[in-house]
């Protein structure tokens, strides 16, 4: 038995004190810090025109841009909460209303009788969204494992939505004012594969605790 006291007593000297998990607002600042400017420097990689902020219909381009964002760092923000245990995330719900107005925004920017936009186009948004959501989702995945989340699927479609909602921000700096029926589907679409692909990569590195 003594033997056992010892090898308790030597356990013990050796034990390290547990750091504490930073707060959801902290790791949401430190994720950003990161992962805007990878995500700039990825859509370079992709050939775009930058905006003319200058034509009509900026102001609700800027409006429909800040609803983008603010929506991204609520859910990031949600993610990193869920993966902490008693710690209250923000509820889908109040994300909700934020997320329609994009859509009516979104909605309201298309022209009637516009001409029909090329292919080649729409092709390129959602090659760009990809494109730079792709260093944002590896950092979100890197992020969630740190606690290992402990409603996975959750964490990571939130997490996807936020990334998601980042790629379309930036987008608006390189994306004409009007939209076209095909570039809003589009749009829709890359959002779809990018939570898609988040909670698909992510699954098998964040693991329930």
């Amino acid at each position: 038995m003594s033997d056992h006291y010892r090898l308790i007593e030597q356990l013990g000297r050796d034990l390290q004190p547990v750091r504490r998990t930073p707060a959801p607002g902290t790791r949401l600042l430190r994720w950003l810090a990161m992962a805007l400017p990878c995500a700039v420097a990825a859509s370079l990689l992709v050939q775009r025109t930058l905006t003319d902020w200058s034509q009509p219909g900026a102001a609700l381009a800027v409006l429909q841009l800040m609803l983008a964002f603010l929506l991204g760092t609520l859910a990031i923000r949600s993610a990193f909460s869920m993966s902490i245990a008693g710690r209250r995330s923000i509820s889908w719900k109040a994300l909700l209303p934020i997320g329609l107005l994009w859509l009516g925004i979104s909605l309201s920017s298309m022209p009637h009788g516009a001409a029909p936009t090329h292919t080649d186009d729409s092709v390129r948004c959602f090659t760009f969204l990809l494109v730079v959501s792709l260093p944002m989702m590896v950092l979100m995945i890197a992020s969630l494992r740190q606690t290992r989340a402990l409603q996975p699927v959750r964490s990571l479609a939130m997490g996807g939505l936020g990334v998601a909602c980042m790629a379309v921000s930036l987008l608006a700096f390189c994306h004409p004012f009007h939209l076209h029926p095909l570039d809003f589907v589009t749009h829709l679409a890359a959002i779809i594969t990018i939570i898609a692909l988040t909670i698909i990569t992510g699954k098998p590195w964040v693991k329930v605790p």
